[in-house]
């Protein structure tokens, strides 16, 4: 998780002395724990079970799934270094933990990393949707694949070595209220830093999940017109759930990360309020938002996705799996009515 400058990988509080030797309970937020840890542990839970099932069954490997793994890889690894912040707050006052900042650029390191990469895979996710069902180039992910590996992986990992080798990671024990590690406020340009290891990326990824998702909904909803009342019901039923799918992305994506940009601009233009105790609600929502991606994708791709849950059905059942049946809501594919367009967006792209 990538936060602001206010934030401490320590979740500390100026009820507690710098040197860690104040009262252990006196500066636990006990809801921002509880809601964190659960939440988090949700997300690991959510990310391994989309790995596990891309792996368990061969046939719903897809350009789109496999796009999907990495995002929720990700997604699972930062709800994991939010967990070990929540440790941190839980142990502060030991001796070990807190006088070592080996942990605190651990998790700190950790987080930057799997964030930024959470984020560009969730922007070519957006892409390939794009160049999949506008284009109509559903090998789009596939043909690309080599680069969105070196983007995703390489490009956070050399961010994150950067902030590691020039000791600009720390905390701010100036707050009373839960928080991260991220950035030490004291260091040299704080503010370039913050949005190098984070704030740039993500505020990138709002407008450009905004923008790419709207274009592919604009785009649905022009071909809809001519010919949607003369689909059929299942047709219209596909291009339907297409349509919420594509609502469903950037929505929930802003809605989860907006209380990290909240508390990150309040932190600068309102900082006595961030750094009060008053705000401590923000916190909450955001160790919620920042870590919940992971079971988010979870619910929608799999516990809400037909198609899925029959695969899974099926296989507890001992039967074999129905093809026609798992891709009934696609529509035969030289329909073009919602169908090769919702089939590119469902098969190539979209995980189902």
């Amino acid at each position: 998780m990538v936060l602001n400058s206010s934030e401490t990988v320590a979740v500390v509080s100026t009820t507690a002395t710098v040197n860690g030797t104040g009262s252990l309970s006196a500066g636990l937020d006990w809801p921002y724990i509880t809601l964190t840890a659960i939440v988090s542990s949700l997300s690991i839970f959510g990310g391994l079970g989309i790995t596990f099932i891309y792996v368990l069954y061969k046939d719903l490997r897809t350009p789109g799934r496999r796009l999907l793994v990495y995002l929720s890889l990700m997604d699972a690894l930062t709800a994991f270094g939010n967990i070990l912040g929540v440790i941190w707050l839980i142990h502060r006052d030991s001796s070990v933990i807190h006088k070592s900042m080996a942990y605190c650029k651990i998790q700190s390191g950790m987080t930057i990393y799997s964030s930024i990469s959470s984020f560009s895979w969730t922007v070519i996710m957006g892409l390939c949707l794009v160049f999949s069902i506008v284009r109509s180039s559903p090998s789009f992910a596939s043909k690309y694949m080599k680069l969105f590996h070196i983007i995703s992986w390489i490009l956070p990992a050399t961010i994150t070595i950067i902030a590691l080798s020039t000791n600009i990671l720390g905390y701010d024990t100036t707050l009373d209220q839960p928080s991260w590690c991220w950035i030490d406020p004291r260091v040299p340009n704080a503010l370039f830093w913050q949005f190098f290891t984070g704030k740039f990326w993500e505020i990138c990824t709002y407008i450009a999940t905004v923008v790419l998702y709207s274009m592919v909904k604009v785009f649905l909803w022009r071909k809809s017109r001519t010919t949607m009342t003369k689909a059929k019901k299942t047709r219209k039923a596909a291009l339907q759930e297409a349509n919420m799918k594509l609502t469903f992305v950037p929505v929930v994506f802003i809605v989860f990360r907006f209380w990290g940009t909240l508390r990150f601009l309040l932190g600068f233009f309102a900082h006595d309020y961030a750094s009060s105790g008053d705000s401590r609600w923000i916190a909450i929502l955001q160790g919620i938002g920042d870590s919940i991606q992971g079971f988010a994708n979870f619910v929608f791709y799999v516990c809400l996705t037909e198609q899925v849950r029959k695969r899974i059905f099926s296989s507890i059942r001992r039967k074999k799996p129905d093809t026609q049946t798992i891709f009934s809501e696609t529509g035969p594919s030289h329909s073009r009515v919602g169908t090769v367009q919702t089939e590119h967006c469902n098969n190539s792209i979209k995980p189902q």
